[in-house]
């Protein structure tokens, strides 16, 4: 089954698992540094979208969009990937929490879903395309 175009059910659902656990894994490595090491939120914040990185190359690569080996080709596009989205993140972070004062781990979540569209069809097209746009 598909959905849009020609895109497969399954992968939307294999992406949503991958991009859950690193959203996880974001939230919880910036609250840690904002709670326990009393890190500024923006700065955790970007600390947190790398460690959900780490995690989420690791599952999209083999789970989200099936691909063995070859991670000198697609670590290069991931890596420039994520930097463009690292930087989106942050700024929409900076905005929420500090220019309109929402809660960060409110303002993290936001973010995420707004970042996570983005991601994956950056990731989809460039990143992970058999022969990338």
């Amino acid at each position: 089954m598909t959905v849009g175009h020609a895109l497969p059910l399954g992968q939307m659902v294999r992406y949503g698992v991958a991009g859950s656990t690193a959203a996880l894994t974001h939230l919880a490595v910036l609250a840690l540094l904002v709670e326990l090491a009393g890190c500024p939120k923006t700065l955790a914040s970007a600390l947190g979208f790398v460690a959900g990185t780490l995690v989420n190359y690791a599952l999209q690569h083999r789970f989200v969009f099936r691909r063995e080996g070859g991670h000198g080709r697609f670590f290069v596009r991931y890596a420039m990937v994520t930097a463009a989205t690292m930087a989106l993140n942050t700024a929409l972070f900076a905005l929420f929490a500090d220019g309109l004062g929402v809660p960060y781990l409110i303002a993290q979540a936001v973010t995420i879903g707004l970042v996570a569209s983005v991601n994956f069809l950056l990731n989809r097209h460039v990143t992970f395309a058999t022969q990338p746009a």
